[in-house]
């Protein structure tokens, strides 16, 4: 219903209708954020938020090695260079000890990727970039919902970044992303660089077309955000029972002694948006045999990030592979995924777990 009536508005995007405010100021709202900024995309919500930060060429931008790709793409997009820091052991995300090693006086900024739904442990994160001046940005395009201890994840650093994408925990019509933060100054800069840095209307409604600076071409529909808002109103729901999902494969997978099931820290609240398992390499199973058994008895498994991004063509052959991040050059290795979304039944768990018992067996 709230698709059509934006539809049948004939006001489909953000400059003419009121379906992306809307949206803004209820996401911002569930997060207790100063204000919401919309885009096209979680990768967009990355890149405008580098951008009104004064990313550049020189600089420098600190990510993960072991992530998805749009994490440091954004970098590279921005004329600045991907430096690759090693991730957790245990809960995958960035490594502040790595980070410390890595930081220079060329370092901006560094992308705090909250994977998986593990928030990233950002008291650490925010006491060495505090060390030099440097901006935390929070890739929270897995996270939706997560807490770092009484914290919704995207509200800690400058700038939360959030992914719509139609398998994210929520979506907007399959893409879409969104920026929160309590910077009014960085607030204002985001929605000019997202709609071709073109300066605010003038108070007589009309546009003067008048460009302040850079800009890109990141704004979302109002389809999207019609979407979205219906989508916003059941994230609730959607994070029980993903996180029931998840607790009941943790008790059943944990009783397989190959099998790791995911790690959740002290100071976090996961929000299950994917089930991530370690393979014991102990167990002495190649992963992708492992992965294409299971996958064989019908279960929806996949490797997870089986190269990390300093391997990736687009950085090594540009010559950003950099130090060596070892953790993340063996979680590559080890890891594979198992699905708990809301439609995810709990036969079909039952069905993983069998499936993943016969296979261990069988490969022992």
């Amino acid at each position: 219903m709230a698709v059509a009536e934006a539809v049948r508005s004939g006001r489909l995007t953000q400059l003419t209708g009121s379906f992306v405010r809307d949206f803004e100021v209820a996401f911002g709202q569930w997060h207790n954020a100063g204000d919401c900024v919309a885009t096209s995309s979680g990768t967009a919500a990355i890149h405008v938020a580098l951008g009104a930060l004064g990313v550049g060429p020189g600089d420098e931008v600190l990510v993960p090695a072991h992530t998805f790709i749009a994490s440091a793409t954004p970098v590279l997009h921005q004329g600045a260079t991907p430096v690759f820091a090693d991730v957790d052991e245990k809960t995958f995300c960035i490594s502040a000890e790595s980070v410390a090693e890595r930081l220079t006086e060329r370092t901006k900024a560094i992308v705090a990727v909250h994977l998986n739904g593990h928030p990233a442990d950002m008291d650490a994160l925010l006491e060495v970039a505090a060390s030099r001046g440097v901006a935390v940005v929070e890739d929270a395009a897995q996270a939706h919902g997560a807490f770092y201890k009484d914290c919704k994840v995207g509200t800690i650093g400058v700038a939360g970044c959030f992914s719509f994408w139609e398998d994210k925990i929520i979506t907007t019509a399959g893409e879409g992303g969104a920026v929160i933060s309590d910077d009014e100054a960085l607030v204002e800069r985001m929605r000019r660089m997202r709609h071709h840095g073109e300066g605010a209307v003038e108070d007589a409604g009309e546009r003067a077309y008048y460009h302040l600076e850079l800009g890109y071409n990141f704004r979302m529909t109002s389809v999207q955000a019609a979407a979205g808002l219906v989508q916003l109103r059941r994230l609730g729901e959607y994070l029980d029972v993903r996180r029931r999902n998840a607790g009941y494969l943790s008790e059943r997978l944990g009783e397989l002694e190959p099998i790791e099931p995911p790690f959740v820290a002290d100071y976090a609240v996961h929000s299950a948006y994917k089930y991530i398992c370690r393979l014991r390499p102990d167990a002495g199973i190649d992963i992708a045999r492992f992965v294409a058994a299971v996958a064989a008895e019908g279960v929806p498994v996949s490797r997870r990030y089986p190269t990390p991004l300093p391997q990736q063509p687009v950085f090594r052959d540009a010559g950003f592979a950099g130090a060596p991040c070892p953790v993340a050059e063996r979680l590559s290795g080890e890891l594979f995924t198992l699905l708990v979304h809301p439609t995810v039944q709990a036969a079909d768990l039952d069905d993983y777990v069998t499936a993943i018992s016969k296979v261990l067996k069988a490969l022992a």
